[in-house]
């Protein structure tokens, strides 16, 4: 009974002889495993962004067909990034936009009618009178008039006529101020109006004088 611990001893050995030499390959592999684990730097910071998934121009707000998430690294991407929680659509870009561009704040922007319906679109509108543009400001509700000042002949009129309304109940969403001379006289404000009274007011803008009428 005594010997049977260094039988045991002489087995293991016998053994351990027998493959001495894919026990050191595995040794060996396992180190250079290891020194590769201890030597690679760690994985670079990422973030999911959003991306244009196609060229895209500045003609109307992104659809969801029109952007693209990616993951890129942290070193790679430029400030203002979007992210998921912060989705692009209904913005408008700025400037065309091409095909894989990181899309950032300062690429794209909220239409200035989007507020009033989407349907609105935002339209200049140059009034005869700075004094009544004077008591504007953005959020005010004006109805826009129309006189006619110039006769089919394209001289003054030789009869003043009644004005008529062009469009009512219009929100004010800016007063530019303008610097300079623009030779056009008048001042100029931004209302939202639809696509049709854009046409309607543009329609008025060459032959008439246009005034407004304050709503509050």
């Amino acid at each position: 009974m005594t010997d049977a611990p260094y039988r045991h001893r002489r087995g293991l050995l016998r053994l351990l002889d027998r493959y001495r030499r894919p026990v050191a390959a595995v040794l060996t592999a396992l180190a250079a495993i290891g020194a590769v684990l201890v030597l690679r730097p760690p994985p670079e910071p990422t973030t999911q962004v959003w991306v244009a998934a196609r060229d895209l121009d500045a003609s109307g707000p992104l659809g969801e067909s029109d952007i693209t998430g990616r993951t890129l690294p942290d070193r790679l991407l430029p400030e203002g990034v979007l992210t998921p929680d912060d989705p692009p659509t209904g913005l408008v870009p700025n400037a065309p936009v091409r095909a894989g561009e990181v899309l950032t704040d300062a690429r794209l922007g909220t239409p200035p009618a989007a507020p009033y319906g989407p349907d609105m679109v935002a339209v200049p509108v140059r009034v005869s009178d700075p004094g009544a543009v004077a008591l504007l400001s953005p959020g005010s509700r004006v109805d826009v008039l129309a006189a006619r000042a110039t006769d089919d002949l394209g001289g003054p009129p030789t009869r003043a006529g009644p004005a008529v309304d062009v469009v009512d109940d219009r929100p004010v969403l800016a007063v530019p101020a303008e610097d300079g001379v623009t030779g056009e006289g008048g001042a100029l404000i931004l209302i939202a109006a639809t696509a049709e009274q854009a046409r309607v007011l543009a329609g008025h803008a060459t032959g008439s004088r246009l005034s407004v009428t304050i709503r509050g």
